[in-house]
């Protein structure tokens, strides 16, 4: 047993350099390690404090029938995607008809703030957001809400959520009616 630690000893001995040099690439993997799980830890994602709306929850497909009819599809069915503080979430239907040059569209797009600062951004969006001309307030739906007859779209503010909404013709959304999208908003926020 004493020949084998003498040997033992021996070995460690003749190869020190050979030790130093791998425990220092072993620290200094660790010390990278380190670093990487640090840097990683400060350029995530916000985390999430208030669950994100998803557009198609708020608009089922048995809601878009009440409105399109019965032949109704779904064109677009975007789950919540974050953007940093916030999230956007996009549904569509369309009345389902051959004639998809008149084709009549719902649609949604939801930005909800997923925490205070999200919330804070979605409020001052909306407020910078809003053109100077060209829009109508609307009241009675939700927060705030202003029509763009130019766009053929109903913004809505409405607690932490930003919902555009559009309603009617797919090829003209200019000829939407603020009575066909304000119909629409209604249903999205009883949703909510």
């Amino acid at each position: 047993m004493k020949e084998y630690f003498q040997k033992a000893k021996t070995y460690v001995v003749d190869h020190k350099k050979e030790f130093i040099l791998g425990g220092s690439i072993i620290a200094a993997i660790a010390i990278i390690l380190l670093i990487l799980a640090l840097y990683s830890y400060n350029t995530r994602q916000p985390s999430i404090v208030y669950e994100p709306a998803n557009a198609c929850a708020l608009l089922t497909m048995d809601e878009a029938k009440t409105l399109l009819g019965d032949k109704t599809i779904n064109g677009v069915s975007q789950t919540p995607v974050q953007q940093g503080n916030l999230t956007v979430s996009k549904c569509s239907y369309s009345d389902g008809l051959p004639d998809t040059a008149n084709a009549v569209v719902a649609a949604i797009v939801v930005r909800s703030g997923i925490n205070d600062a999200g919330i804070l951004q979605n409020k001052n969006e909306f407020v910078a957001g809003k053109p100077s001309a060209g829009i109508q307030d609307v009241t009675g739906v939700g927060d705030s809400a202003y029509f763009n007859a130019g766009l053929g779209q109903l913004n809505v503010l409405k607690d932490s959520t930003w919902i555009l909404v559009s309603y009617g013709s797919g090829a003209s959304p200019q000829s939407n009616s603020l009575d066909d999208t304000v119909k629409l908003a209604k249903l999205v926020l009883n949703a909510q």
